[in-house]
């Protein structure tokens, strides 16, 4: 059976010593890997390791933005100023253009979205600044026709209003944390939502997989976050982990999750 990861950040340093036994790894239970990034220097690493004929069989990219990211020329001209975190700055408008340009080399858009989980981001004016961003990525991934991987951290009700506005169809919401009702209204829209190893530890992401269809479920592991034990690295190998826990839930087999998953990956992506 095939496996997907639909999420992952293969480029950080986390993976600097040892990416080609994570990709091996990978590559053994059959998989394929979505390599997600957050910036410009994030999108070349993550589109340099896709192209590498090491990885190209595994490894695939999606180009994206992180919502703090994406301000990070804002942020450093002090209208957002306190920012908790050191970013990358560059200007939004010539990495649309940079990513319309490679459009072919890319899966996905994303992760792109909205993120109000820092002090900085409590305010109106802040907000409104992502969300002008977040338009814009979700215009692009129309125009080029792709999908779209979104973040929505402590943003959920406004990341699936502006989605809903701008009529985006082929959408998939990363590590989504929202109430019921939203997860019920995310299923309603026919969207996917990526379920990562963490499944194991949260109930949360348990609930979500009672609740939504097999049939708009994916895997993610956003590696090296989620790990399905705590403090430990993760990598793309743990999907299984994440499929073993569906099938329990769902109270079917994993060949058959696993195959209904990959089923949707390639609705989704196109593969």
């Amino acid at each position: 059976m095939k496996l997907i990861d639909v999420h992952a950040h293969l480029e950080t340093k986390r993976f600097e010593k040892d990416l080609k036994e994570v990709v091996e790894r990978a590559r053994k239970k059959k998989m394929i890997v979505i390599n997600a990034g957050v910036n410009p220097a994030t999108n070349r690493r993550a589109l340099e390791i896709a192209e590498n004929p090491k990885y190209s069989d595994v490894v695939k990219v999606s180009f994206g933005m992180y919502p703090i990211d994406a301000l990070a020329k804002e942020i450093s001209s002090g209208e957002a100023e306190g920012f908790l975190r050191d970013v990358e700055k560059f200007d939004v408008d010539d990495e649309i253009k940079w990513i319309e340009k490679n459009k072919d080399k890319c899966v996905a858009i994303g992760e792109i979205g909205l993120d109000y989980n820092f002090e900085d981001y409590q305010t109106d004016e802040a907000r409104e600044m992502q969300k002008k961003v977040f338009v814009k990525l979700l215009k692009l991934a129309k125009k080029i026709d792709k999908p779209v991987i979104i973040h929505s951290r402590k943003a959920e009700l406004d990341a699936m209003e502006i989605l809903e506005k701008e009529k985006t169809e082929n959408v998939v919401m990363h590590c989504f944390s929202a109430k019921k009702s939203l997860i019920k209204r995310g299923v309603d829209n026919k969207w996917f939502f990526s379920v990562p190893p963490v499944i194991t530890r949260l109930q949360h992401f348990q609930t979500l997989v009672e609740m939504v269809p097999l049939t708009q479920i994916l895997t993610e592991t956003d590696s090296p976050y989620l790990s399905p034990v705590a403090g430990e690295r993760n990598e793309p190998a743990n999907v299984s982990v994440t499929i073993s826990e569906i099938a329990k839930i769902k109270k079917i087999s994993e060949k058959e999750v696993a195959e209904q998953i990959w089923k949707n990956a390639e609705k989704v992506f196109g593969f």
